[in-house]
């Protein structure tokens, strides 16, 4: 029997080429990276569960304007058990110009249920007749 040869090149380019030992990192690059995933997941764990900044965003439940001196807002905001919650309640007139201004304070209540808002009536005072109401904005103090 005759045994037929092919050179190593042509099998090559057919079949490809075998690849050689693939080289493992060391000791020190998966210490380094082991370091830098631990890191990773406590900067998420950190910002995940980090106080909150600003409170949880307050609703208009209700306006009515009474008349060209006065507007009552309905306004639900969130309680906070360590701080106190100031928020700008304003109205405004068909161009949305600020005719009434008011800061209300809801102060900070061990007891209070963060997930449940306290709902606040607030009369405010306006300089001509205005055509909404609403909680504008709030902050921790």
């Amino acid at each position: 029997m005759t045994e037929v040869t092919v050179e190593q090149p042509l099998q090559g380019d057919r079949y490809g080429r075998r690849r050689g030992p693939q080289r493992r990192p060391g000791p020190g690059a998966v210490i380094v990276a082991g370091i830098l995933l631990v890191g990773l997941v406590a900067l998420a764990a950190y910002m995940a569960f980090r106080p909150q900044t600003a409170p949880t965003t307050p609703k208009t439940l209700n306006y009515s304007v009474v008349d060209s001196s006065a507007t009552l807002v309905n306004v639900a905001i969130f309680p906070d058990r360590e701080r106190d919650v100031h928020c700008v309640v304003q109205a405004t007139n068909e161009y949305d110009a600020v005719v009434g201004f008011t800061e209300v304070t809801v102060p900070a209540d061990p007891e209070a249920d963060p997930h449940s808002p306290r709902s606040l009536d607030v009369e405010l005072a306006t300089t001509q007749l205005a055509s909404s109401g609403h909680v504008d904005s709030c902050w921790f103090e």
